[in-house]
C-alpha cells in the first residue's frame, strides 16, 4: 500500500553496528535478514567488531567472510594473533590485519565502499571518538579493535588511538549525523553478567561452570591452506601453552581442571571492558534512541570466543525476529 507520507520523510535507513568482540558475528546474521526483507541500508557506522563487519558488508565481502568463519576449526583463528611482551598490549596485531587483507585488498579506500561507512575509534588522550570517513579501509578498522590491554594502541598523526567501543560502543549518534533518517542498532551488550558482578563487588566471586568450546581451549594445529599458518602455529605453541600453565587454564590433554575462582588477566580485561561498553551503551541509547533496537541475548560469549559461529548467527538472526514487529512498522512500510 502506497505510504503518502513518504515524501516528506528521509527514508534513508542507517545501521549502527556495536562494538563486542565475538559477539559481533551477530552482526552478519541482522545485514543476512535485511537483505532477505530487501532493506536498503544506506549507511553504515560501526565500532569494533561492528566496523569489521560493516565494511566487509560494504565491500561485498561478507559471504566469504561467513563462509570462512564456519569452515575454521575450532580456535584456529587464535592462530592469527600474534603475541608481543606486554608492554602496550599482548596482541601486536598484524596477523589479524593479514587476515582481513584476504577479504579487502590493503588499497581499498573507505570512500571506495560500495556504501558510505564510518568507522569509529578513540583518542587515548582525550577519550573523544575519532571518526574515519576516509582513508585506509583497514589502517581505520586495525584502530578501531584496539582493544585496551589486548592488541597495541595505534599511532595516529599526534597522538593514539584504541578501540571505539570505549567512547561509543554503539553508534548511533554517528549515523544519525551521517543523514540517516531510520535508523536501526545491533546491541551487543543489552546486558552483563550482573549475577557474577554482584557476587564480585561483595568479595564472592562465584564458580562458573567450564564451557565446551570456550576461548580458554587454544586448539595448537590449523588446517586453512590461505596463509601459511603452520609456522605460526609452531612460534605460537610454546609461547600459548607457558601462558596457560600461568593462568591455570587447561593444557591440551590434561585431565585436571583448574578450579581457581579467581578470574585471569584476560578475563580482567574483556570483562570490564564489557561492564564499560554495558554502561556506555545504555547510556547511548537513553539519548540517542533508534527506531529499531535489535539485542541479540549473548552475555555467555567472550570477547575472544569465536567458535559458536552457528549459535552467534542464529541469535543474531533470531534477535531481528523478535523486533519484527517494528522492524515492518518503523521501516518497511518507509521504504
Amino acid at each position: 500500500m502506497f505510504n503518502p507520507f513518504k515524501i516528506f520523510k528521509n527514508t534513508k535507513v542507517g545501521l549502527a553496528l556495536g562494538s563486542g568482540g565475538a559477539k559481533g558475528v551477530a552482526h552478519i546474521a541482522v545485514l543476512d535478514y535485511c537483505d532477505k526483507k530487501e532493506i536498503p541500508i544506506s549507511m553504515i557506522a560501526g565500532s569494533s567488531i561492528g566496523a569489521v563487519i560493516g565494511s566487509l558488508y560494504a565491500y561485498g565481502a561478507l559471504p566469504d567472510f561467513k563462509l570462512f568463519l564456519k569452515s575454521v576449526k575450532s580456535n584456529d583463528l587464535f592462530a592469527y594473533f600474534d603475541p608481543v611482551f606486554p608492554k602496550t598490549g599482548l596482541i601486536q596485531g598484524k596477523r589479524a590485519m593479514d587476515l582481513l587483507a584476504q577479504f579487502i585488498p590493503r588499497s581499498v579506500n573507505i570512500e571506495d565502499l560500495k556504501i558510505p561507512v564510518a568507522i569509529v575509534a578513540t583518542d587515548f588522550y582525550t577519550g573523544r571518538p575519532v571518526i574515519f570517513r576516509k582513508g585506509n579501509v583497514l589502517d581505520a578498522i586495525r584502530a578501531s579493535i584496539s582493544i585496551p590491554g589486548i592488541f597495541v594502541p595505534v599511532k595516529y598523526m599526534d597522538t593514539v588511538l584504541i578501540d571505539g567501543g570505549v567512547c561509543d560502543p554503539l553508534p548511533i549518534d554517528v549515523v544519525k549525523g551521517m543523514g540517516a533518517g531510520i535508523t536501526m542498532a545491533v546491541n551487543l551488550h543489552p546486558t552483563i553478567k550482573i549475577k557474577r558482578a554482584i557476587a564480585a563487588a561483595f568479595g564472592k566471586p562465584e564458580k562458573l561452570p567450564v564451557k565446551e568450546n570456550s576461548s580458554n581451549d587454544i586448539v595448537e594445529h590449523v588446517d586453512t591452506e590461505s596463509l601459511d599458518t603452520a609456522s605460526v602455529v609452531t612460534q605460537t605453541k610454546g609461547w600459548m601453552t607457558h601462558v596457560k600453565k600461568w593462568l591455570g587454564m587447561k593444557i591440551d590433554g590434561d585431565k585436571k581442571i583448574h578450579e581457581e575462582v579467581m578470574p585471569n588477566i584476560f578475563e580482567i580485561v574483556a570483562g570490564t571492558i564489557d561492564i564499560m561498553e554495558y554502561m556506555n551503551t545504555t547510556l547511548m541509547i537513553t539519548y540517542n534512541k533508534p527506531d529499531v533496537l535489535i539485542e541479540p541475548d549473548l552475555v555467555h560469549i567472550g570477547t575472544l570466543d569465536f567458535t559458536k559461529v552457528d549459535f552467534l548467527l542464529n541469535e543474531g538472526y533470531a534477535a531481528c525476529l523478535r523486533v519484527e514487529k517494528d522492524i515492518t512498522r518503523k521501516v518497511l512500510r518507509w521504504i
